[in-house]
């Protein structure tokens, strides 16, 4: 027991060289699919056109499929997709593409989080804007946009959560994180006090659980106020 916790003692500062990675993974595609997200939910609630249909198959595609399908699907379809344009990729590190993979995954998600919030809230809210003189852009800024985030914050929060466990699919194709570094670490001894580097590994997954708790309960506290009406 005691060599097995200095053990997982002296593979913390390791991993924790890695951690800045596995932020990379998890804060670049939040951002990125925050953004792309929210441009497919504007899609999805909107006119039934063509760009509508596109929105349809590619959320169904990245919803329906597992994670690591489509993460060997970019890692060795997208190159064989930029030949056909005459652009080399292949040099690409492996960290891009699982962020690329990561960013398609998590946005098809957070646009269905934004559009089920969307159609939840109350819409008297949209005139009521509109009655106080904002425009349209005001009302999209100061009404639709916090009472739609105010909404769907909880499925958010775990969607997140979901996608910081989901970076450690990223040493299944070489892009070195925590979890990569575990098992690079328990390879060297090998095999050696496995449980106890994997336990180390898991508590700085849950420390970073941890702050996007704290994190998202903040939010839910700030856009809490956009419950009421705009009376």
């Amino acid at each position: 027991m005691a060599d097995g916790v200095k053990l997982m003692k002296d593979a913390l500062p390791g991993l924790i060289e890695y951690l800045p990675m596995t932020l990379y993974f998890l804060i670049v595609p939040s951002i990125i699919s925050l953004i792309l997200g929210s441009m497919i939910c504007a899609v999805r609630v909107g006119r039934k056109n063509v760009l509508y249909r596109i929105a349809t198959v590619f959320v169904s595609f990245f919803r329906g499929t597992p994670s690591l399908v489509q993460l060997y699907l970019v890692l060795y379809g997208l190159p064989k997709l930029f030949e056909i344009f005459g652009v080399n990729i292949n040099r690409w590190s492996a960290a891009t593409f699982f962020v690329i993979a990561s960013i398609l995954n998590f946005s098809s998600f957070v646009s269905e989080a934004l559009r089920g919030a969307y159609l939840a809230m109350d819409h008297g809210q949209i005139e009521a804007g509109y009655s106080v003189g904002y425009s349209r852009w005001q009302c999209l800024l100061h009404v639709i946009v916090p009472q739609t985030l105010q909404i769907a914050l909880p499925n958010l929060k775990n969607l997140e959560i979901d996608l910081l466990k989901g970076t450690a699919l990223a040493y299944t194709i070489g892009a070195v994180e925590v979890l990569g570094y575990a098992h690079r670490l328990i390879a060297i001894n090998s095999g050696a006090g496995r449980m106890w580097v994997l336990l180390a590994a898991a508590i700085l997954y849950f420390v970073i659980n941890v702050v996007l708790e704290v994190f998202f309960n903040l939010l839910t506290k700030h856009y809490s106020k956009y419950e009421r009406s705009l009376a």
